[in-house]
């Protein structure tokens, strides 16, 4: 589905579309993508918080089954009545500073559209449990194996993943994130571990909610649908050692079985890197979507390669991904992937001698960049980037460079040549 937003903050306007797997957000300081990041994040949360207010009470329990019937028709004008009349409920909810009257968010897919990328998906949410299609646009739901006490929240799932392709669930981890674990005893949240009580909080809800989950260490004791593989890898590849938990809620990082730092003690990209670490090895799963603001923060070039390649392993394991970056080490990396799916698909395997495989290959429909950029009236438009089989082009990040290159290469022309050493 492809959603406007207008008036956000300093954007102007924007068409997203929440249909691609892999989404970038790219371009100067201050022109809203975290903004942007924020409200998606907070507009996927709502659903399941106001899913009574969307008047589609479609599921029922019939023995050990739950079955119902869902209109195309009904549920594209439920989220368009949604949109309009929990506006402000929304905004209120991101807890940022949003004019709210000039504020604007509707859907661009059309109802015909919307018929059609129905009647041709088919929604899994367990392996035993799948939303079945029929040739008409009503839908008849089969979901096995579940407890009548789960209904509401099967409902919430089902309706959330047909709004947005396949999404259920969805996680932000915000610049602060290192500062959220640090503190998070310190700014004694909890009190936010109910989604109704981070309502009247003075944090933007990301951090609310991320430091919800920093005060819930103790009770993660759930492996993620990769068995906490994806979690292992960062940890191996970046970090060289492990991240624990102990009871008591108190993280770790353990260099080796000998040596133990406190999280305090432990390098900034320890710290940066721990909550993502931590949502891979006990929260993830297939059909959530990760929003991560600035994924290069702390980190060596060389880590936001090995962070890029991550990142494309965990989409093509059906996770869904949406990142702010000014890392342009991560955008050549992601091009490379692009280039290594294309040889792959043409049947050369050079890519495998530079060390990669199927698993970092990066299907070029399957990502989406867009570029925020701020006119000549000081307000941002959002443009999506065309890519192609050798990836995209980044116009904000490439200039930079390049006007960098062009004065080392004058300085030091100059000073070889017209000032040689004697």
């Amino acid at each position: 589905m492809k959603l406007k937003i207008s008036n956000l903050g300093p954007i102007d306007s924007m068409v997203i579309d929440m249909s691609k797997p892999f989404i970038l957000f790219a371009g100067d300081n201050g022109t809203g993508k975290t903004y942007a990041a924020t409200y998606l994040y907070t507009l996927i949360s709502m659903i399941s918080v106001y899913i009574d207010s969307l008047g589609l009470h479609v599921l029922q329990r019939f023995e050990n089954n739950i079955e119902g019937e869902l209109n195309a028709d009904e549920l594209y004008d439920s989220l368009d009545t949604f949109l309009k009349n929990r506006q402000n409920d929304i905004l209120s909810y991101m807890n940022l500073n949003i004019q709210k009257d000039s504020f604007k968010c509707e859907i661009v897919t059309t109802k015909e559209e919307w018929r059609e990328e129905l009647l041709k998906r088919t929604v899994s949410l367990w392996s035993d449990e799948v939303v079945k299609k029929t040739n008409s646009l009503n839908y008849h739901i089969e979901l096995r194996g579940v407890g009548g006490s789960e209904l509401q929240v099967m409902q919430s799932f089902l309706i959330t993943a047909l709004y947005f392709d396949g999404i259920i669930l969805a996680k932000m981890f915000t610049a602060e994130r290192s500062g959220i674990y640090t503190f998070s005893k310190e700014l004694s949240v909890g009190r936010l571990r109910n989604p109704e009580e981070r309502l009247n909080v003075r944090y933007p809800r990301p951090i609310a909610d991320g430091l919800a989950d920093a005060a819930d260490l103790t009770s993660k004791n759930r492996i993620t649908f990769d068995d906490g593989a994806f979690a292992a890898e960062i940890e191996r590849m970046i970090l060289h050692g492990n991240l624990t938990v102990s009871d008591e809620g108190e993280i770790s990082y353990h260099v080796s079985e000998d040596t133990e730092l406190g999280f305090n003690e432990s390098s900034s990209a320890i710290k940066t890197l721990a909550p993502l670490v931590f949502y891979l090895r006990y929260s993830a799963g297939q059909f959530n979507l990760l929003f991560v603001d600035e994924p290069e923060l702390n980190l060596h070039p060389k880590n936001q390669i090995l962070l890029a390649k991550v990142f494309v392993k965990m989409i093509n394991a059906g996770l869904r991904l949406v990142i702010s970056t000014h890392s342009d080490y991560i955008i050549r990396e992601i091009n490379n992937m692009i280039m290594a799916d294309g040889l792959n698909k043409a049947g050369d395997k050079i890519f495998t001698n530079m060390g990669y495989d199927e698993s970092l290959c990066l299907s070029q429909d399957k990502f989406a960049p867009y570029l925020f950029q701020k006119g000549n009236n000081g307000k941002v438009k959002v443009e999506p980037l065309e890519v192609d089989r050798y990836g995209f082009n980044m116009p904000s990040i490439d200039e930079a460079i390049n006007s960098q290159n062009d004065v080392t290469n004058t300085f030091y022309e100059v000073l070889k040549y017209d000032h040689p050493i004697p």
